[in-house]
């Protein structure tokens, strides 16, 4: 429960981020959307910290590896959602920008862009997780009680 909530607030960043972007003109430069990573990391961090503390500080490994994997699922499942409305509803166009990147592909569908996005939240999920989980592990190892 804890990894879908912060999932959906890591979800709810991306999207907002992604609407700033909008506004400021940087739809055009791709690589800035990958400024969200720090979402990613903050909110993984955040589970895994709120987790543990919930379990009276006891973390199985595996289960921070879960969180992580879980928080980047979830979030950029509601990232591809929104990005399938915009596309669909209100920009077009977009779509024929990440086609004209070097970091999608030319035949980039909105299915495609769909999977992809959950991917790209799926993989990088469980590698902040296990990175995180080197801290985490450590029965001594928790946020301060001030960060919730």
């Amino acid at each position: 429960m804890i990894s879908l909530k912060y999932g959906i607030y890591v979800g709810i960043a991306h999207i907002l981020f992604f609407l700033l972007m909008g506004v400021l003109g940087l739809h055009d430069y791709v690589e800035f959307s990958f400024i969200s990573a720090l979402f990613v990391i903050v909110g993984i961090c955040l589970a895994i910290a709120s987790y543990k503390r919930v379990r009276g500080g006891m973390l199985n490994y595996l289960h921070g590896l879960a969180i992580g994997a879980t928080v980047g699922v979830v979030s950029s499942t509601l990232l591809a959602l929104f990005m399938v409305i915009y596309i669909t509803a209100f920009d077009a166009s977009y779509l024929n920008n990440l086609q004209a990147s070097a970091l999608f592909p030319q035949s980039l569908s909105l299915l495609s862009l769909f999977v992809l996005t959950i991917i790209y939240g799926l993989i990088p999920g469980f590698l902040i997780g296990f990175i995180a989980m080197q801290w985490y592990k450590r029965p001594d190892h928790t946020m301060s009680e001030r960060v919730r």
